[in-house]
């Protein structure tokens, strides 16, 4: 390997990564990783580390020697793992201030740490050295980045790009939206309220897995994910998604669709203070502080608290958010480590539906809500509130040199509150109107100028808890462990005359009451796993999963019927596993996979006079790929088949007196395939590309009917740069294919018939970030990091979706104008980050 100027001649900087420290915390610890090292020579083993953690690591191949590493394999922090791997060799790791860890004997590491700092930084600057460190640099600023070790097609989306590109308020759409096979979008603005749309293959949200922290999560009645009430991007460390089912020991509901996972930040070792704020278009006004206690007796801890106000884009669509994260990791011995984490969310917005053309025509492409109390599209009528906490208590251990422990004690809970006119997207005032019915359900009063609308209230708290043990074995490691959850669920709605300040509106059954309902559901996942070595560079897993879901479910008044219903249903399934990853040369690597998924029917299912017996969803997965990872480049692709039986999919039907309702109906069978490609090559002097291409299809069996909302093909490409200590940007592209907006229509006798309706052609965005780093400016200002971010900078107003259909049948649309969600227009924030002491 090459030397590095300014270093006795065996020094070697690594700086292979898959992460790296945000822009604002370029002291702190590492986050804990997941990693899989098998037992290998030592030096190789620090490479792949440095690769995996996104820090750099230090070290003399003369010290090194011809060494070996034991394997390593799971969650772990970088100085835990450097710990096992030196392990009885006399070698002394010692973390400099930036993070990086410095390795040599106890005599040498302090010398070479002035040193190696010293090349580190001509290195960065003058590029003299980019032939040892030019694709780690690159990968730490990019999207994301791929490890050789996967068993399945894999993105991690590293800090360095989150604190470069992604502004501190946004919510999680926007951290994962240039990712492979990936479709997000927000009508009201890049990262503000909720998105819209966040699909993964053309899977949408509820048919794949999502997990904070390695714990599982989701929306009681059919798995979604209000995104904007989750956590900001200031909050996050990492990201990664998953593109497949992952293996026996992949916890979850819907894994099969994949699993994207978001991992908080890791407190600093060092004591600092970190206010940040943003300002921009639409009136965005955002600040926050976070708090690091460095080290102490009671653990390292991290406060970070934010609130946002803006107008969004679109008219009429404010929002307000408060957000707060504590998070706490003591050491309690050399092998056990407890970590107490909390997060608190409260957001509140006016709530759009999407517009008609005509509207759009009329109003401007902004449209969203109208300041006319005469009209339900009236702001007024249509305010949300959400709150959601996430609390969790993690003891990890050895219990024995061979044996592994893990426990995650957790709890979270969502609710949402909410009052609408019956179609938020209606300024005709023909359909206005309210009708009151007596107890007996005769009419008494009928209202033709009044606003009708609803009141609701869905609500849900789970408490859960997983467990792990891992044991070490001559052949190989033994996964076991279990996922248990228990998640009580409430909602119901009723109807209102908004005009007469929201009285409850009775209906033909003598209630106001459109549904009341109340849910308890379990979930128990105990699964196996083997991680077998057999060969030199082949890692296969083989593992059974056991899934167990249980809906107790009472409602006095079924949403369907207006009638009581009460039933129990029970839905298991056994789901094995096969993964293989075989390094083939130094830096290549192939992976394959098959696995069964498996998903409990939604809630709506329940929504019938009779349930009978329902059958739970079913996939099989196959998946192959490769990854190859060289000095100036990476390349990775892959190639996916999902046999889908059992679909369950969204649909739209029109309830009187409330408007137009999501439902899901069984739509047979569907097969998901694909091809997935994503690189990077660095130019050199702190400059690299970055893409990927994703061709996506998803057809109902039987037909060439595409299944809704899923993109012909999806792309993102971009030019990146950073100087550590200077300035850094990006410009960075996504294209999106045309898809559909509906699958399904209903022919002339009433039944259901599979047909495409509402195209949506394709567009394209970009998204620039510039900023500049400066590192120890004086005083008690340690860090100062100013930024801008500008979001589609060409300003595009394309059509990007389906929004649903009016509730009220118009002139030519029987079933209701369709609605569409249009590219909020280019916006510009201005973001500034320091750090004191």
């Amino acid at each position: 390997m090459p030397r590095l100027p300014g270093l006795r001649p065996s020094i070697v900087l690594m700086t292979m990564s898959l992460g790296g420290v945000a822009a604002s915390m370029a002291h702190a610890a590492p986050d804990a990783v997941t990693v899989h090292l098998k037992a290998q020579p030592l030096s190789q083993s620090l490479e792949d580390l440095s690769r995996i953690s996104g820090h750099d690591i230090l070290f003399a191949p003369g010290d090194i020697g011809n060494r070996t590493a034991p394997a390593i394999d799971g969650r772990i922090s970088v100085q835990d793992a450097v710990g096992r791997l030196l392990a009885g060799t006399g070698l002394r790791p010692v973390t400099q201030a930036d993070g990086s860890v410095l390795i040599g004997q106890p005599h040498a590491v302090a010398a070479d740490g002035a040193a190696a700092r010293k090349a580190r930084s001509t290195d960065r600057r003058d590029g003299k050295a980019e032939t040892i460190t030019v694709i780690g640099r690159a990968e730490r600023l990019a999207p994301s980045t791929v490890p050789l070790w996967i068993t399945q097609p894999t993105s991690i989306i590293q800090s360095k790009f989150i604190a470069n590109n992604i502004i501190p308020l946004a919510s999680v759409d926007d951290i994962i939206k240039f990712q492979p096979s990936v479709w997000t979008q927000n009508p009201n603005g890049p990262g503000i309220g909720k998105a819209e749309t966040m699909s993964l293959r053309g899977f949408q949200d509820g048919q794949y897995n999502m997990t904070f922290d390695g714990i599982p999560f989701g929306d009681a009645s059919d798995l979604h994910h209000t995104t904007s009430s989750l956590f900001i991007s200031h909050f996050l460390g990492q990201a990664e998604v998953d593109r497949g089912p992952g293996t026996a020991s992949t916890i979850g509901n819907a894994t099969f669709g994949g699993t994207i996972g978001f991992t908080s930040r890791t407190p600093a070792d060092h004591f600092g203070v970190t206010p940040y704020g943003t300002y921009g278009s639409f009136n965005t006004r955002a600040g926050g502080v976070e708090v690091d206690s460095g080290k102490t007796g009671l653990g390292k801890m991290v406060l970070d608290l934010q609130h946002e106000e803006t107008d969004g884009y679109l008219t009429r669509s404010a929002e307000r958010r408060s957000n707060i994260l504590f998070k706490d990791v003591v050491r309690l011995g050399d092998e056990t480590t407890l970590t107490i984490a909390t997060t608190y969310n409260k957001e509140w917005q006016y709530t759009t539906q999407g517009a008609t053309l005509d509207e759009y025509a009329r109003y401007g492409n902004n449209y969203g809500l109208c300041d006319n109390a005469k009209l339900q599209c009236f702001y007024g009528y249509n305010p949300s509130a959400y709150q959601s906490d996430f609390s969790y208590i993690n003891l990890k251990t050895k219990l024995t040199p061979w044996l592994d422990f893990e426990n995650r004690l957790y709890m979270n809970g969502f609710e949402h509150s909410y009052t609408e006119s019956t179609d938020a997207s209606q300024d005709d005032p023909s359909a206005n109107g309210v009708t009151f019915y007596n107890a007996a359900g005769k009419k008494v009063a009928t209202y033709k100028n009044d606003i009708p609308g609803k009141y609701a209230d869905a609500a849900f708290r789970s408490y859960g808890d997983t467990l792990g043990f891992k044991a070490r074995t001559p052949v190989g490691d033994v996964l076991a462990g279990v996922w248990a959850d228990v998640q009580d669920d409430r909602r119901y709605t009723y109807a209102l005359d908004l005009s007469q300040g929201g009285v409850a509106v009775p209906g033909k059954t003598g209630s106001a009451y459109s549904y009341d309902i109340h849910d308890l559901n379990t979930t128990l996942q105990p699964y196996l796993e083997f991680d077998w070595h057999p060969l030199r560079g082949m890692t296969v897993k083989p593992g059974i999963k056991y899934s167990y879901f249980h809906r107790d479910y009472d409602a006095p008044i079924n949403k369907g019927t207006k009638t009581p219903l009460n039933d129990r249903q029970t839905f298991t399934s056994w789901q094995p596993s096969i993964a293989l990853n075989q390094i083939i040369l130094p830096g290549w690597s192939a992976y394959a996979q098959v696995a069964r998924g498996f998903l409990a029917p939604p809630l709506s299912v329940f929504q019938v006079q009779s349930v009978g017996s329902v059958k739970p969803e079913a996939t099989w997965n196959y998946q192959v790929g490769t990854v190859v990872q060289k000095k100036k480049w990476t390349l990775s692709a892959d190639a996916y088949y999902i046999d889908f039986s059992n679909y369950i999919a969204s649909a739209q039907i029109n309830v009187p007196g409330i408007g137009t309702e999501s439902t899901y109906v069984n739509s047979g069978g569907a097969v998901y395939k694909g091809l997935e490609v994503e690189g990077q090559y660095a130019l050199g002097l702190g400059l690299s590309l970055y893409g990927n291409y994703s061709v996506n299809d998803a057809e109902y069996k039987g037909t060439h009917t595409r299944v809704a909302e899923t993109p012909n093909a999806l792309a993102s490409f971009g030019l990146l740069y950073e100087n550590p200590k200077g300035p850094y940007f990006s410009i960075i592209g996504k294209y999106v294919g045309n898809h559909w907006g509906l699958d399904s229509t209903t022919d002339e006798t009433g039944k259901t018939v599979f047909a495409n309706q509402y195209r949506i052609h394709s567009v394209v965005t970009a998204d620039l970030a510039l900023g500049w780093h400066f590192r120890n400016v004086g005083g008690v200002l340690r860090d100062l990091t100013p930024s801008l971010k500008i979001a589609n900078l060409f300003d595009s107003h394309a059509i990007s979706d389906f929004a649903g259909n009016q509730s009220a049948a118009s002139a030519g649309y029987p079933d209701g104008a369709p609605l569409y969600w249009r590219l909020s227009g280019r916006s510009v924030f201005f973001n500034l980050t320091m750090t004191v002491p």
